[in-house]
């Protein structure tokens, strides 16, 4: 049994961020700094090294609440907006999507979708309140991204 988790958030609002900067190709090379050098952007990483890089991406080890070691193959998709993340040692996860997409009225969104182990699938349905908990936790992810998304592309295209 397969879980997915997924959440999205506005990045910005059309109407007052339309002059500031935020522009896909700024949105993009944040996310893609995001995967690279985490720690800035993911309040539960507190370590990261890039151990090899690939032509179409690279092998990270991150430590996750400062104990947790966990190798991910991270794969930037530029075309299709996004970056994977094929968690290759963590018994909860396989897999991580970091999306960017852009509605009608010209907002960007961020998504991101958490693709459960089978353990985890299993216990998530078995543990009353653990998917709810998880469920909150991706929620919060997802919004606090697109915010740190937001803000560090302003800085950015502002200096």
């Amino acid at each position: 049994m397969a879980i997915i988790i997924s959440h999205s958030a506005l990045i910005n609002d059309s109407t007052t961020d339309s002059q500031d900067g935020i522009s896909y190709d700024a949105l993009w090379e944040t996310l893609l700094r995001k995967a690279e050098y985490p720690i800035d952007y993911v309040a539960q990483i507190s370590e990261c090294r890039i151990v090899e890089r690939y032509p179409d991406g690279f092998l990270r080890e991150a430590v996750f609440f400062g104990k947790d070691t966990v190798r991910e193959r991270v794969t930037p998709r530029r075309d299709r907006w996004r970056i994977d993340f094929e968690v290759l040692d963590d018994p909860r996860f396989t897999a991580v999507i970091n999306e960017l997409d852009q509605d009608p009225e010209g907002r960007f969104r961020y998504t991101v979708s958490v693709v459960l182990s089978e353990r985890s699938a299993k216990r998530i349905t078995e543990v009353e309140g653990l998917l709810a908990e998880t469920d909150a936790g991706v929620l919060e992810t997802a919004r606090q991204t697109a915010e740190t998304l937001r803000k560090v592309t302003l800085d950015t295209t502002a200096a």
